[in-house]
């Protein structure tokens, strides 16, 4: 049951069992979330983003270490913290959410120094790391585009 539960989460309920832009699919998981816990707060967009992070490096060193597999292709639940983080204190239109959505897409992909690094963490850590690093830059370029943009 464990597995089971750490495959569903790490997954994005199966969004990253798509065949084509795992990565892209399950970042765009994120989105309902934000939508939810945005309008509640920065204390609820913090915790909710904290709770996927916990959850993912969990889940992620579960079926990472069932798949004997680093960093599985199929495991999004990283894209999904890492976009969360990218809107922490960002008002959720869909404007803001499009242009997160890519640049933290850019970001993830190119990993910027020193975001590279933090694959080399153990297990689940390294997995969700070096999206939350990710994240990290965009929040940054999110509210230096909204305040002065």
């Amino acid at each position: 049951m464990r597995d089971k539960i750490a495959y569903l989460l790490s997954t994005g309920f199966y969004v990253g069992k798509l065949p084509i832009a795992p990565g892209t699919f399950g970042t765009l998981v994120a989105i309902p979330l934000i939508l939810i816990y945005w309008d509640k707060g920065i204390l609820a967009q913090i915790s909710i983003s904290l709770a996927v992070f916990f959850v993912g490096i969990w889940a992620s060193t579960v079926v990472s270490q069932n798949f004997s597999n680093d960093d599985p292709d199929f495991v999004v639940i990283d894209e999904i913290a890492g976009l969360m983080v990218s809107m922490i204190g960002i008002k959720p239109t869909w404007e803001y959410i499009l242009i997160a959505f890519i640049l933290f897409r850019i970001f993830d992909i190119l990993k910027p120094f020193p975001i590279k690094r933090f694959e080399k963490l153990e297990a689940g850590l390294g997995i969700m790391a070096d999206d939350i690093a990710s994240g990290i830059y965009v929040l940054i370029l999110m509210h230096i585009i909204t305040k002065f943009i």
